[in-house]
């Protein structure tokens, strides 16, 4: 997939759903020809496909008149079928300005290779699964899954874009919260641990081929800002609601 260049490129945080977000950016500014990169938990598949189908076209509406893309890469609360090629084509296919983009999607933007790895582990996976009739939809395959393969098959990759992150980006430890779930999922805690262990070996993995040139990794997930230079990678934390231009 290649796309044009854009006068200016964001990161958007986690929406959880509210939408409104990206369509405010948009008219406030009014700027066009945008590139907007949402890293996870946009917040698809908590109602009828038909309703979220309808909201979807009101942004598209906005993101047509001011001439820009939305690229959405799929956190722990999404839905996991949005983003699989074979389903909801015919929404999909209305929805011109709006890319749902698979996992372990290579997007050239402005002449940069981006790399899409979505996923993660819900902390709060034990109530959503168990009460569902009064508890926000829960998918088993909404966690990260490393592929190392596809990893050691890639070139030239300059930016990555994860949900989650590697366990040497903050936050290094858990807080109060992740605690007070685990109280009640006794698996919580090694499954966290496991994943940002699989996400490091995805970053040892694309780091240590030389016929990459990162450039910059950012993830969302956390609900913080946190920004550092890691073997010469810029790595950030992008907080919830928070634009970032690249």
């Amino acid at each position: 997939m290649t796309y044009k260049t854009y006068n200016k490129k964001y990161l958007l945080g986690d929406i959880h759903g509210y939408w409104s977000v990206i369509a405010n950016h948009i008219v406030h500014n009014e700027e066009k020809n945008i590139g907007y990169i949402q890293i996870g938990d946009f917040g698809i598949g908590f109602g009828s496909p038909e309703n979220e189908f309808n909201r979807l076209v009101q942004l598209n509406d906005i993101l047509n008149e001011y001439e820009c893309d939305l690229f959405i890469m799929r956190g722990n609360h999404d839905d996991p079928a949005w983003f699989r090629d074979e389903n909801f084509i015919d929404y999909k296919k209305a929805l011109n300005r709006i890319a749902f983009v698979p996992d372990y999607t290579i997007i050239n933007i402005d002449m940069e290779n981006i790399l899409f790895v979505g996923g993660a582990v819900s902390i709060d996976r034990n109530p959503r699964r168990f009460n569902m009739d009064t508890f926000p939809a829960w998918w088993v395959d909404e966690v990260f899954t490393l592929d190392m393969k596809r990893l050691q098959e890639f070139e030239n990759i300059e930016r990555i874009i994860t949900h989650t992150a590697p366990d040497f980006c903050e936050p290094l430890a858990f807080n109060g919260l992740v605690y007070g779930y685990a109280k009640n999922d006794a698996d919580l805690l090694g499954d966290l641990r496991k994943e940002r262990e699989d996400v490091t070996k995805m970053a040892n993995t694309l780091m240590k081929n030389g016929k990459n040139n990162l450039r910059g990794w950012y993830y969302g997930h956390f609900h913080a800002n946190h920004r550092f230079i890691h073997e010469n990678i810029e790595f950030e934390c992008i907080n919830i609601n928070r634009f970032k231009q690249l």
